[in-house]
């Protein structure tokens, strides 16, 4: 998008403009102003600036408006005169945000204002435009600036993006070809959790089979056999050229020979409150003085869940009147000797972003809350490193404190959750046979690849294997499928009709796709020795999935003859519905939770306690995250922390910290390893494992 020199191009890029394209019809006069203004501009770059200008004068609200101000920038462009088609493009953006020349005004200044070497400014500008609404040439020019910018900001997963993008629009072989090597550098530039996220992400686009075999190559090279396997699975689904369809041989033949994993070490997981000595709480953050800032998405789709983190901060800062329903831009609270300064993000990246600069930039604020939501998390932890000051991100995502800064994660790990349920299953229970059930989304893929690897690292085997579509109601097939009865003759079927109590087994299903040779053996003969049909051999079922599904999934199972198996599940099963909505045969099941309130500690009890007394409503998971995140902060400033980056050393030597939502410690990092709660269904109600 470098500057056009030639009164062709000249001509093309106004002819771009030519088209009815604002709000509305332009009316007859507008229609014909604005072609006699185009049609000088064709002839004489000056007059035809001084005929646009006119032309604005006149219809400065019409329909055309914004291709006259998008036509005058270019004009201005061309002349060198940046500055004044920035000031051109920025009017339009900002006087017509919802004309349809606004995504290619955003592309232009974004291109000019990257010439200009204000490469974070283009960013923004380009990453606002909606860049598939545009024509084939701009979008293409468009994902391909977005890609290099991306780039240049070692942003590599959305460089990945961009480039997918391109490279689906691009038909000329060579072209192609060059954009297949950066995608391949790219991908190579990111960390494997990075790389799992992305190829998730790119759905069957190219690089994705690609994507899946590195990530396959490095699970095999690190002895990761489930996320090996799992990325193989996905790959194995996607269209390879003749040399990847290769690889994958290679990588399944390493995978299924390279030996399981080690247990993970004792360390690595921290104890249960009840286990840290008797009567041991946290320690309260009396007589903190200093500053927290705490950025939200406070209105929107999600301001009750944030409303809930806002009151357990407010808790923690000593603040024991009910705080506000919403607290918007600006506000502050008091609490003791603890200030509170509250942003709105309204769920917005942007919005978030630029909070946490206001906020570091202030030279007050000790460290920053939130946001919740992934995208805003990602742009505040970038605006946290440009200024140096702690954010503790009320995210799962565990790759995002390992990309530098003082960013710290303080959610509830999935890779924990699958860890804590493994070890309750194996040596909790003395399961060694467990099958998962588990959505066809990133949420489920991700809990079957991290139980399925926690699982064999306590010497348990995963035997089988379903997935379903997360909107279906119907659970029929997948169940089937995980007793193998899809992979059935009639014959076989008829004989599984007819077996009454005959009883056989069929050896475990190997992480590779499975035979039906596999899951029917010959050994296993009904009385005219015809093979038997596979029948039930796991002992637990894992689902991860929320609890309406686990409502419809229960009952379904015992229409199928899945019997006497264990469910057990993630946090996400944590409702207080879910034992009336699936009833007794959830007896005996057992899930994680990121706060437990019927927990007997009594720092627990205390903690309920206050908050219902300060707000009338029982605590959430949400009100004892942020209860204890700003404790956390609290305390360092009691240490006498005198900097944000005083802060930031004092939550990295952060040990076995006991907190109302499980017991905390940082990794060097910044990745906290928390231990969730765990809960157990048993004499229709829920109860405390600890």
């Amino acid at each position: 998008m470098g500057r056009r020199t030639t009164a062709a191009a000249l001509a093309l890029a106004l002819a771009a403009c030519a088209h009815p394209f604002g709000l509305g019809e332009p009316d007859e006069a507008e229609r014909h102003d604005y072609l006699n203004a185009i049609d000088v501009a064709h002839r004489s770059s000056s007059a035809g600036r001084a005929a646009l200008e006119h032309f604005l004068e006149r219809h400065p609200d019409g329909p055309l408006a914004d291709d006259a101000q998008l036509a005058l920038a270019r004009l201005e462009r061309n002349a060198g005169r940046s500055a004044e088609a920035e000031r051109h493009l920025r009017d339009l953006i900002e006087q017509h945000p919802r004309a349809d020349r606004v995504d290619s005004a955003r592309l232009e200044l974004a291109s000019l204002l990257a010439a200009d070497g204000r490469r974070d400014e283009a960013w923004e500008q380009a990453t606002h435009a909606h860049v598939e609404s545009l024509g084939d040439a701009e979008r293409r020019g468009g994902e391909r600036m977005l890609a290099d910018l991306a780039r240049e900001r070692g942003d590599h997963a959305a460089e990945v993006d961009w480039l997918a993008r391109l490279r689906a629009s691009t038909d000329d072989a060579g072209a192609g070809a060059a954009i297949d090597r950066e995608l391949d550098a790219a991908l190579a530039a990111l960390s494997t959790a990075q790389l799992l996220e992305t190829a998730e992400g790119l759905g069957r686009r190219v690089p994705s089979g690609r994507a899946w075999l590195l990530a396959a190559e490095r699970s095999v090279a690190a002895g990761d056999r489930a996320t090996a396997w799992r990325a193989l699975e996905r790959a194995a689904g996607l269209p390879l050229e003749p040399d990847d369809a290769q690889r994958m041989a290679r990588l399944q033949a390493d995978a299924a020979e390279r030996p399981a994993p080690p247990p993970a070490p004792p360390e690595a997981t921290p104890p249960a409150l009840g286990a840290l000595a008797a009567g041991q709480g946290p320690e309260l953050a009396t007589g903190a003085s200093g500053t927290i800032g705490l950025v939200l998405p406070l209105s929107g789709t999600f301001a009750p869940v944030a409303e809930q983190t806002l009151r357990g901060v407010l808790l923690a800062a000593g603040v024991f009147d009910a705080a506000p329903a919403v607290a918007g831009e600006g506000a502050a609270a008091q609490g003791g000797g603890i200030r509170v300064l509250v942003r709105d993000t309204a769920g917005r990246a942007d919005r978030a972003a630029a909070a946490v600069r206001e906020l570091a930039g202030r030279g007050d604020v000790a460290a920053v809350i939130g946001p919740l939501l992934s995208e805003e998390v990602q742009a505040a932890a970038g605006a946290a490193r440009e200024g140096d000051t702690p954010l503790l991100a009320l995210t799962r995502r565990e790759s995002l404190p390992g990309e530098g800064g003082p960013v710290f994660r303080v959610g509830l790990s999935r890779r924990m959750e699958a860890e804590i349920l493994a070890e309750h299953a194996v040596r909790g229970r003395g399961f060694e046979r467990i099958a998962i059930l588990h959505p066809e989304d990133e949420y489920g893929r991700e809990f079957e690849g991290l139980l399925w690897q926690a699982l064999e690292a306590r010497g348990a085997q995963v035997v089988a294997v379903a997935g379903y579509d997360p909107a279906t109601s119907d659970f029929v097939a997948p169940i089937r499928r995980l007793v193998g009865y899809d992979l059935l003759t009639d014959n076989e079927r008829a004989l599984l009709a007819q077996r009454g109590t005959e009883l056989g087994s069929r050896p475990a299903q190997p992480p590779a796709p499975a035979s039906r040779a596999a899951l029917v053996p010959a050994a296993s003969a009904s009385a005219n020795a015809a093979p038997l049909p596979p029948i039930v051999d796991f002992q637990a079922l894992f689902v991860p999935d929320a609890p309406d599904k686990i409502a419809l999934i229960a009952p379904q199972l015992a229409l199928a003859e899945v019997d006497g198996v264990t469910l057990f599940g993630p946090s996400a099963w944590h409702h207080p519905d879910l034992v009336r909505a699936v009833g007794p045969r959830l007896e005996g099941a057992f899930f994680t939770s990121a706060f437990d309130p019927e927990n007997p500690a009594p720092f627990v009890r205390e903690f309920v306690r206050r908050y219902q007394a300060a707000y009338g409503d029982p605590p959430s998971a949400f009100a004892a995250q942020g209860f204890d995140a700003a404790n956390l902060v609290a305390l360092q400033l009691v240490r006498g922390a005198a900097t944000p980056a005083d802060v930031g050393k004092g939550l990295l030597s952060t040990t076995l910290y006991p907190g109302v939502s499980g017991t905390t410690s940082f990794d060097p990092d910044g990745n906290a390893r928390k231990r969730p709660f765990l809960i157990e269904v048993r004499g229709g109600g829920l109860h405390s494992l600890e």
